[in-house]
């Protein structure tokens, strides 16, 4: 019995229930238990056993979902690759993790290093004419899988989570999402991102359906499927939030839903007040981490006093924030946030996340307040911090002043060391319409004390995020490397 153990039981109490969507086939709980199990008994006859570490090179199709559940269902460790990736950035994981070998698309763009097995017709055949054995030996405390950070701001970190710590972690969001009844969930983020696999494999857990729509997004064509397909939870990354909000139609415009997440990094408090109008009066932000997936959630009813912050933690992780000698803070206090529990990764060993657990709490490198009930407010990234004059600057205050303008779409705001070895404050700003610079910094010396107003705006079309959605500040501070002037 391990984490997936759920899904093989409703396959036996609800056959005929649908677990997976995609275009027009529908697979049942019934049918995925069987795919899982030729496909782990096909595994075998190409030599993998428990424990291998099995690389995951799947675009986000079932093919994908089944791999994954059928390896974790072996007592595999699954290792997700992005499929997108350039050769020499997969190569890290296959060289330095030790891959017994690699499940990929006829088209992945891999190194040597390891053998890859092709999802392409034959393998299909395979699992069909594969003798199922009986169950097999798999434990809790075996590994799951073994995920790395996004890398927005900086090298990739990889952790390894347990089967028993992401079932520890999957109770967490189901007690902050407070879901009662099945449901449809839409599942249309890369499946190599935690986000999105999340999005999958914790409604598969609860016996709900997941259908799959991994398209190019436009927003008219995501109204369109969760009001076409009965969808009542979606999940979103806060640019298609801001895309959704610019699209036409009455409010709101998916009134269906039970409830539209969005993940991937914090909205500002006057775009969650103006989802929850325009989107879902179900709209909510929820914050976590690869490492311990939710953390917390902020619903509509704490928009209006609690609107810049990301809601109330669960009750299965403790919480707090520290000084630079990890001494607690008191209430309102602002520091390192750390968290504790049993739905918390460990590291890798010898991986660069070891710098993120201490003394069993894990860092997520977030400098953030509490208050006295418990609401999170991110002030940013401990790797964001500028330090002006001795002070120090988070860039979410700056973004959240910027974005307070009505003409400003999305900001992001980096420090920059200048010729006197002085940290300034940047912002790159994609703007609704036209905005004279002037106005920009009149509006920020209303809202910021002085050191704080940017020293230059940069007015840009787009800013650049990864496939997961997040801003890349670290390209950002490229660009301004190569071209300085505002």
């Amino acid at each position: 019995m391990n984490l997936v153990g759920p899904l093989l039981h409703f396959g036996r109490t609800r056959p005929t229930s649908p677990a997976l969507v995609e275009g027009n086939r529908t697979i049942t709980y019934g049918e995925l238990a069987d795919l899982m199990r030729r496909t782990v008994w096909h595994l075998a006859t190409l030599g993998l056993r428990r424990g291998d570490r099995i690389g995951l090179c799947l675009k986000d199709t079932s093919e994908h979902v089944v791999a994954l559940l059928a390896v974790a269902l072996m007592g595999g460790v699954a290792v997700p690759l992005d499929w997108r990736a350039r050769p020499v950035e997969n190569a890290r994981f296959v060289d330095g993790l030790g891959l017994a070998c690699v499940l990929a698309e006829a088209d992945s763009r891999l190194t040597d290093g390891c053998p890859v097995v092709v999802l392409d017709a034959e393998w299909h055949r395979a699992v069909a004419r594969a003798n199922v054995g009986g169950e097999l030996a798999g434990d809790w405390h075996d590994p799951f899988l073994i995920s790395a950070s996004s890398g927005s701001t900086g090298t990739p970190k990889f952790t390894l989570m347990t089967h028993l710590q992401y079932h520890f972690a999957i109770a967490g969001t189901f007690e902050l999402m407070e879901l009662a009844g099945r449901h449809r969930f839409l599942c249309n983020l890369p499946l190599y991102y935690s986000g999105g696999r999340a999005s999958c494999i914790v409604p598969l857990v609860r016996g709900d359906c997941v259908v799959l729509y991994p398209s190019l997004f436009r927003p008219a064509e995501y109204v369109d499927v969760v009001n076409r397909q009965r969808i009542t939870v979606g999940t979103v990354v806060p640019s298609m939030v801001r895309q959704l909000l610019a699209a036409e139609g009455s409010e709101p415009l998916m009134p269906g839903l039970t409830a539209l997440v969005c993940i991937g990094s914090p909205l500002h408090a006057e775009e969650k007040r103006h989802a929850a109008r325009k989107l879902s009066p179900n709209f909510c932000d929820r914050y976590g981490t690869a490492e311990t997936l939710a953390i917390s959630v902020l619903w509509p009813k704490d928009f209006a006093d609690h609107g810049d912050s990301v809601g109330q933690p669960h009750s299965l992780e403790e919480i707090e924030v520290v000084d630079e000698n990890d001494q607690p803070q008191s209430t309102g206090g602002i520091g390192q946030l750390r968290i504790r529990g049993p739905g918390v990764a460990s590291p890798l060993p010898g991986q660069t996340a070891d710098t993120n657990f201490r003394n069993g709490w894990y860092y997520p490198g977030e400098i953030a307040r509490l208050d006295d009930t418990g609401f999170i407010f991110l002030q940013g990234r401990t790797s964001d911090v500028i330090v002006r004059s001795g002070a120090k600057i988070y860039p979410a205050e700056v973004e959240g002043a910027l974005a307070e303008h009505p003409d400003v779409l999305e900001a992001a705001v980096i420090g920059h060391r200048v010729a006197d070895n002085e940290e300034v404050v940047i912002a790159f700003v994609v703007l609704r319409g036209t905005v004279p610079v002037g106005e920009l910094l009149a509006h920020c010396r209303m809202r910021l004390t002085p050191h704080k107003v940017p020293r230059h705006i940069h007015f840009v079309g787009q800013l650049p995020k990864n496939t997961g959605g997040k801003i890349d500040k670290i390209a950002l501070a490229k660009s301004l490397a190569e071209d300085p002037a505002p």
